[in-house]
């Protein structure tokens, strides 16, 4: 698995997220392997956005990250700062907290 992190200003939170969550935007991030996103907001920073996406593999996020179907969809959702973006993958899990006495 591989994650993709991203971090962006956007011009208008509610105008680009209901383009995120069209349908059709939808399928073309599941078509390239999007397997789980998550959308976290700033508390401060409303304007300011981390979206978290689990991938199958790196290659297809570093794809879906040059795509023009991306660069479609953030122009038509009213437009945002140069996001900052990170691909990672999972060297260390641990679901809970280890005690420690």
């Amino acid at each position: 698995m591989a994650y993709m992190l991203v971090r962006i200003r956007l011009h208008d939170f509610d105008q680009w997220k209901s383009v995120w969550e069209e349908p059709q935007e939808i399928k073309i991030r599941r078509a390239y392997g999007c397997k789980e996103e998550r959308i976290f907001r700033g508390t401060d920073s409303p304007s300011e956005a981390v979206i978290l996406m689990k991938w199958g593999d790196l290659e297809e996020a570093k794809e879906f990250g040059i795509s023009s179907e991306l660069r479609l969809a953030m122009n038509r959702s009213g437009g945002a700062d140069t996001p900052d973006v990170l691909f990672m993958a999972v060297s260390y899990t641990h679901l809970t907290l280890p005690t420690i006495l």
